[in-house]
């Protein structure tokens, strides 16, 4: 049975040695994935001893990356992508499911550390920070389904932290957007501070250049 680890362990090694990056080398890794968002927004009033807080929306993410592998346990991304974001509040009496949604083009630029080379091959913890662009803004229920891209404002700055696992070229990625811009752009809004936040899971193949 010792023999059996000890060769399972050794040939792990191998793996993790083989599946690390050189120094110096890129690589580029199309991604496609959900998102979970919401954003701080006022509560929807149905009268006047009612409210409904807003409720997180699923939607589409996809783009790619690429890396420069700086050193053997940092890399060094920079990405495109565009995602599906926005919030609802699900059944408002007769509006019925009210949803709105935010078409978003995000660049995000990220730190990559790779924990432990030798031992965890592929698994890496990252952060940074992301450029976002509103390109257009709906809002939709039973009743109305309008375009109000003008209620927010066009540009968006997020700080992204997660992980990711790298396993033959197939990466698994698990991030969070934590929103620092007001979006707000409506003067009469009763809460003057609407920022995102997003939970992206994506999984891609990694080619290297």
């Amino acid at each position: 049975m010792n023999r059996i680890i000890a060769i399972i362990t050794f040939l792990c090694l191998c793996m993790g040695m083989k599946a690390q990056q050189e120094t110096g080398s890129w690589t580029l890794t199309p991604r496609v994935g959900i998102n979970s968002s919401n954003m701080s927004v006022e509560d929807l009033w149905t009268d006047l001893d009612h409210a409904v807080g807003a409720k997180r929306k699923w939607g589409f993410v996809g783009g790619l990356d690429a890396e420069y592998h700086a050193w053997q346990q940092i890399g060094i991304s920079v990405g495109a992508y565009y995602s599906n974001e926005g919030y609802t509040y699900g059944t408002v009496d007769n509006l019925g499911k009210v949803t709105q949604t935010l078409h978003f083009i995000n660049i995000p630029v990220l730190v990559n550390f790779y924990i432990e080379p030798n031992i965890l091959p592929g698994l890496a913890l990252k952060a940074g920070v992301q450029l976002g662009y509103l390109v257009s803004g709906k809002y939709k229920d039973n009743v109305n389904s309008l375009t109000n891209t003008s209620d927010f404002k066009r540009v968006n700055v997020s700080i992204p932290a997660g992980i990711s696992y790298c396993y033959r070229n197939f990466v698994a990625d698990l991030r969070y957007n934590i929103g620092l811009m007001n979006m707000c752009n409506v003067e009469l809004a009763v809460e003057d501070s609407w920022k995102t936040n997003s939970l992206w899971l994506t999984v891609g193949y990694q080619f290297e250049l």
